[in-house]
């Protein structure tokens, strides 16, 4: 899990999310940037732009509005594919 995790760490990242390196579980949360409305937008455009779908906290509840999560339960090499669409996106805010 320790390469999965740094994987998306490196994805964050890319899309200026923040996050606790120190966070513990099989799921990697993190504040989407402000210059989004909320975790939704950014989630749509990963998804239409790179093809990438990541879950916006909201469906969690009202307290996720502004996170994103993904899951350390797949294979290493989706994580390596999505930071690399996600690194070669056309539009970044």
């Amino acid at each position: 899990y320790a390469e999965r995790r740094q994987t998306v760490f490196e994805l964050f990242d890319a899309l200026g999310c923040t996050y606790d390196r120190e966070q513990v579980g099989l799921f990697v949360w993190a504040a989407i940037p402000d210059e989004y409305p909320d975790a939704y937008a950014l989630a749509d455009e990963i998804l239409y732009d790179c093809n990438v779908f990541i879950t916006p906290g909201g469906i969690f509840g009202s307290q996720g509005g502004r996170y994103l999560r993904i899951s350390l339960c797949s294979d290493g090499a989706l994580y390596e594919e999505a930071k690399r669409r996600v690194g070669n996106r056309k539009t970044a805010k």
